[in-house]
């Protein structure tokens, strides 16, 4: 037995009765072909109209908003219409921001601009993006060249600031002043185990070595500052001046001075000739392999070299703050690095620390919106945008731009006419059916209808069925009386009655009265005298009544 159920679906003001077994019922739709809106929590979709609505058909749009490097969006949802976890139309191509704008969970990853050359020196890298900002990424492996000051190969490491390191030998050799780490200790021109320019000689006077006296290896090459033990009486020039036994170290009263000649290991050398301080002369031998007298830069010691005794790194780098200056040897000295936005030579002299701030046109150069880097330290604006477009708005940083809504993200919770998009287009919604109009709900693009009031749709009416104008019907009343029908006068919807004509009313009738079906009578006529009116009809003897000349008349011929 099948039990049926009546209900009435309302779709706007479109009232449906269906009749459906138990178990099937459900709302039928209309028009057939439709279209309307539909949601899932945030999620948002189409549902459409086959007889029944259909399922909600999810599109990827929904309503939940997310934001992403301040750029703002919604959620996707998946075809279910479940929200999908980490995900936001905000997302977009990865600039130097020092933000995820791709959703890879890396920051300003694969971003790079050319090559770069911080200090000028030739220790060359890749602009990179790091947390935000252009920075000059230098491979590890990155070295210099030297020339021959090191008396063999060697190389200057660069630096992650782009400055060079010290000359280094590439194979190991005694330290020498040269202003390079032949030792490969790390420091320059030092005793092993001590700081940069410990290493110490002999002072050489005008008579040859001075025993006992030193001097420092200072910026690649022999200071001439002597430090000598005082002048005594023995024969020998003691204090390096050229002198022996000065300043009256040797009185009369003293025992006459006996010159004591010195050797080669009192002096600290170990090749060529030298005096030997009482007017002979000392040997004091030959160079290995590989090493020449003098070739270190100090006379009569062995060394790697040629012999060239470099120029001093202050008189190289005189005028200079930064990059590099020549040694006069082959070799090269590092006169500096420069610090901040400064790069050297940045400032349009060479050698010297500065920066030249780029002009606003090649700084805004591509952009259009917000504040971009002078380069060195300033800002310049690029400009504003106009609504809708805001500053980075299209993914791209200082370009005025839109992302606009999705069209399911645009038209949801609507169905007809025309909606922004949020950057200056439009979607189309969809179209209505009748009686139904967009808006005609009071709800902008909404389909809907507002009906007529009772009182508004019966102005001037009292009687029968009128239209609501949304597909409904109200009544206006019945007439009374035995006469009146609804329309019956002519006007629709209006009580009235259209009374009879004299013919059609009176018929066949001679005499007497006739009703005219609208509660009135009409006058059929009156009988000749000697006849009388009965039902209409007169009778009597009528052709004795009538006249020879009788014409007109009811009894007329």
């Amino acid at each position: 037995m099948w039990l049926h159920l009546s209900r009435t679906i309302q779709l706007g003001m479109v009232g449906l009765v269906l009749l459906l077994s138990q178990g099937e019922a459900r709302a039928a739709c209309f028009p057939e072909g439709g279209s309307r809106a539909c949601s899932s929590g945030a999620c948002v979709g189409t549902q459409v109209c086959a007889t029944y609505w259909s399922a909600c058909e999810f599109s990827s749009a929904s309503t939940q908003s997310c934001s992403v490097c301040g750029r703002s969006g919604t959620v996707t949802c998946d075809a279910t219409g479940e929200l999908i976890a980490g995900t936001c139309s905000a997302y977009g191509p990865e600039v130097c921001n020092n933000c995820d704008d791709d959703g890879d969970g890396s920051v300003d990853e694969g971003l790079t601009d050319g090559s770069c050359d911080p200090q000028g020196n030739g220790c060359t890298g890749t602009r990179t993006c790091v947390a935000g900002a252009w920075v000059c990424a230098i491979p590890s492996d990155r070295q210099l060249t030297c020339g021959s000051q090191c008396g063999g190969a060697a190389y200057r490491q660069c630096n992650p600031d782009g400055s060079a390191g010290p000359c280094t030998r590439v194979t190991a050799s005694g330290e020498a002043c040269n202003g390079c780490d032949d030792d490969r200790d790390g420091v320059v021109d030092n005793i092993q185990g001590q700081g940069p320019d410990t290493l110490v000689t002999s002072c050489v006077g005008p008579n040859g070595v001075c025993a006992g006296s030193t001097r420092r290896c200072a910026g690649g090459s022999w200071s001439s500052v002597c430090t000598a033990p005082p002048e005594q009486c023995n024969g020998v020039d003691d204090d390096c001046d050229g002198q022996f036994d000065e300043d009256g170290v040797c009185r009369s009263d003293s025992l006459s001075c006996q010159c004591q000649p010195w050797t080669c290991e009192q002096l600290g050398l170990n090749c060529g000739s030298v005096p030997n301080g009482c007017g002979g002369t000392l040997s004091c031998g030959s160079c290995p392999a590989g090493q020449t007298c003098g070739g270190g830069g100090a006379p009569n010691v062995c060394g790697v070299g040629d012999g060239c005794v470099p120029i001093p790194l202050s008189t190289a780098c005189a005028g200079k703050n930064c990059g590099t200056a020549v040694d006069g040897c082959g070799g090269v000295y590092s006169c500096g690095v420069c610090t901040g936005y400064d790069s050297c030579g940045g400032g349009g002299t060479s050698g010297m620390c500065g920066c030249t701030a780029a002009p606003q046109a090649s700084a805004c150069s591509g952009r259009n919106c917000g504040t971009v880097s002078n380069g060195c330290g300033g800002t310049y604006s690029c400009g504003a945008c106009s609504s809708p477009q805001s500053c980075g708005g299209g993914g791209t940083a200082n370009v005025c731009g839109c992302t606009p809504m999705t069209q399911a993200a645009a038209c949801n919770g609507k169905n007809c006419g025309t909606v922004s998009n949020g950057c200056g287009g439009t979607y189309t919604c969809g179209t209505c059916s009748s009686p139904q109009s967009c808006g005609g709900g009071g709800t902008a693009n909404v389909c809907g209808c507002t009906p007529l009031t009772q009182a508004a749709a019966c102005s001037g009416k009292n009687c029968g069925t009128v239209s609501n104008g949304c597909g409904g019907t109200y009544s206006c009343g019945t007439c009374s009386g035995s006469y009146q029908s609804c329309g019956g006068g002519g006007t629709a919807n209006v009580c009235g009655c259209t009374p009879l004509s004299k013919g059609a009313a009176c018929g066949e009738k001679q005499c007497g009265s006739a009703a005219t079906g609208c509660g009135a009578t009409v006058s059929c006529g009156t009988c000749p005298s000697g006849t009388f009116c009965k039902a209409g009809l007169c009778e009597g003897d009528i052709e004795s009544l009538r006249g020879a000349d009788q014409t007109s008349g009811p009894f007329s011929r």
